[in-house]
């Protein structure tokens, strides 16, 4: 029984379960020793502290695209793909730390909105907002880099996840058939916390830790207001509750999460900052090296 769920985000189709989990326990792992935590190290090195991973990849396979024409997602999916792009490239406008980086998604979003129009058919759309979010560093360096099917597929994702009940409830089961009362702590990354917040709305048991990082949940008129349940709110079992986000990870939706949620709510934290590598920021072993990510994980393992 696992003391430790983990819930990953977009990313390849082929990316395994246990690649994923291999790679965040080594994660972990070196983090722990790095700041003086050689016991919880050595269990998760060594497998005594039970680790699982929420693996859901598999269920994207009817969407792979297999050239960059290739859309097999509904043109619903496409619509959702567009305002998740712009969405994020408003992000990049409204938070991004380097102000040329604002004032270039500024111009991208003015162009976005002038050339989309009626006459296009519903793939060309998303087609252009990948391509304006290859033309951001910051995003091109977190893998949406060009007007190509890949980028294409990885906003499909979360349309995927949002618009098909097949995908939803198969990731949902995949977190939910993981947590047992033994386990002490769940974390995910980018759509894995969307994923692990409707999931753990289900639980019927206690839940001590949820640690986010790089989360759209908050992500403004596609995301958050089609979160189940609504209004926004932490789940039941849900003892404590840990936000990361990077400034320049712009997946992240809000820097301040906790402000959408109730002044009531005492189970989520203010965010906390760290600041991931130029290259990825928005990667998940990128946050899995600051200390404030896993920190809480110590205090429970």
């Amino acid at each position: 029984m696992a003391e430790l769920v983990m819930v990953h985000g977009i990313g390849p189709e082929d990316e395994t379960e246990e690649q994923l989990r291999t790679d965040w326990v080594r994660a972990l792992t070196r983090t722990l020793r790095e700041n003086g935590r050689q016991e919880q190290a050595d269990r998760l090195h060594e497998g005594s502290a039970s680790v699982a991973m929420a693996h859901y990849r598999s269920l994207f396979a009817p969407y792979v695209p297999q050239d960059d024409w290739d859309m097999p997602f509904p043109e619903q999916m496409a619509l959702t793909s567009e305002a998740v792009g712009e969405n994020i490239m408003d992000n990049i406008h409204r938070h991004a730390s380097d102000p040329l980086d604002s004032a270039e998604a500024a111009r991208e979003l003015s162009e976005l909105r002038t050339e989309i129009g009626p006459e296009q058919g519903p793939y060309a759309p998303v087609r252009l907002v990948v391509a304006m979010l290859g033309r951001l560093g910051p995003i091109a360096r977190s893998g949406f880099a060009a007007l190509s099917s890949t980028g294409v597929f990885h906003l499909g994702q979360v349309a995927a996840y949002l618009d098909d009940e097949s995908v939803r409830e198969g990731a949902i089961e995949s977190v939910l058939s993981r947590v047992t009362g033994d386990t002490k702590a769940v974390i995910a990354h980018s759509l894995g916390t969307v994923v692990a917040y409707e999931a753990l709305h289900r639980l019927d048991r206690p839940l001590p830790l949820l640690v986010t990082f790089g989360s759209p949940l908050g992500l403004r008129s596609v995301i958050r207001e089609r979160l189940r349940p609504q209004p926004l709110r932490t789940p039941d079992q849900l003892k404590r509750w840990v936000n990361i986000a990077d400034r320049d990870d712009y997946i992240v939706s809000t820097l301040r999460l906790r402000t959408l949620f109730p002044e009531t709510d005492d189970v989520l934290e203010r965010t906390h900052m760290v600041k991931n590598a130029n290259g990825n920021p928005h990667a998940a072993l990128e946050y899995l090296k600051h200390w404030e990510t896993v920190a809480p994980l110590a205090q429970v393992l």
